[in-house]
């Protein structure tokens, strides 16, 4: 006759085996929800710098088109708090400064076109002097409940004369 193994319930190193996975599996799920959540901070920061990089590109277009048509220097950036958006030829009044909208077949964002964003811009106008102007590019956004902002300074100056 064979002896009888006794084959009822876990024991103590099965035990200790199964939770040493049951826990690395759980930990590996809060570090892939944690990627996840730092990749989505880093596409929001990515594109919130841009942004703010085109308010400043925006503003420059704006005083060297002045120059090109003759105008003095700064006429067409006066001191305030503006909008723009990529193809603006003057400054937009800020209102109730909406979202920017993406449109998906561009990927272009404006407020023209597009689903809304979480992305707002203003442009600070200041002038500093008859020949230079300060630019303050600024861009919020909501993450995670959260408030986020970018912003970028330039000086303008009126370096045609």
């Amino acid at each position: 006759m064979k002896p009888k193994k006794n084959n009822e319930g876990f024991t103590l190193i099965e035990l200790i085996t199964t939770l040493l996975v049951l826990v690395a599996v759980i930990q590996i799920f809060v570090l892939i929800t944690g990627d996840i959540t730092s990749s989505f901070l880093v596409r929001d920061n990515l594109i919130a710098a841009n942004l703010v990089q085109e308010g400043i590109e925006v503003a420059r277009n704006i005083r060297d088109r002045d120059w090109f048509l003759g105008n003095s220097f700064g006429a067409s950036l006066p001191a305030g708090t503006w909008r723009v958006q990529w193809n603006s030829n003057s400054l937009l009044s800020l209102g109730l400064n909406p979202p920017l909208k993406k449109d998906s077949n561009s990927g272009v964002f404006s407020y023209d076109v597009g689903t809304d964003t979480v992305f707002k811009r203003t442009l600070s106008i200041t002038a500093i002097s008859s020949q230079e102007i300060r630019v303050t590019s600024t861009v919020i956004w909501n993450f995670k409940g959260s408030a986020k902002n970018i912003t970028a300074e330039a000086h303008l100056f009126d370096w045609f004369r």
